[in-house]
């Protein structure tokens, strides 16, 4: 025997359920934007830290810029022989000359320019590839990950 005080406690329990669930796939749906933005940033810091290293022991220009190219093409997969290569190349070389105009030449303007460059990089590389510059993409991850690495 149902009662209507019954019913709308249930009504209102149910009302509940629908709302947290709601809830729980709006906060998974931007967790896992916040956790994409945030592996990205950390791997566009990476990129531009191994541009760094990369430059630091060479201060004549050209060889600066082609080591720093190098180094990030080579973490992308990128190889000489690869369509593109050259123009991939000499978009982010303009990235390059200003990591080496900062730290071997003028600092100051050229390490303010870095970040914009890079974003330039990026959007010209979207637009060129339909895709993201491979060193920013995640990589494939395994079915199996072990909690303790042995």
């Amino acid at each position: 025997m149902t009662r209507p005080y019954l019913d709308q406690l249930r009504d209102a329990a149910q009302a509940s359920e629908r709302a947290e669930t709601e809830f729980r796939r709006f906060a998974e749906r931007r967790l896992e934007t916040m956790s994409a933005e945030r592996v990205r940033a950390y791997r566009r810091c990476q990129l531009v830290s191994d541009m760094i290293q990369s430059a630091l022991p060479l201060p004549e220009p050209a060889e600066c810029v082609a080591a720093q190219i190098g180094c990030v093409l080579s973490q992308a997969g990128w190889a000489g022989g690869d369509t593109g290569y050259d123009e991939v190349s000499e978009q982010l070389g303009r990235v390059a000359e200003l990591v080496r105009a900062d730290l071997h030449g003028e600092p100051g303007a050229a390490a303010s320019m870095v970040v914009a460059a890079l974003e330039e990089f990026e959007s010209w590389y979207r637009e060129r590839f339909g895709t993201e510059f491979p060193a920013l993409q995640p990589n494939a991850v395994s079915a199996f990950q072990p909690l303790v690495d042995f």
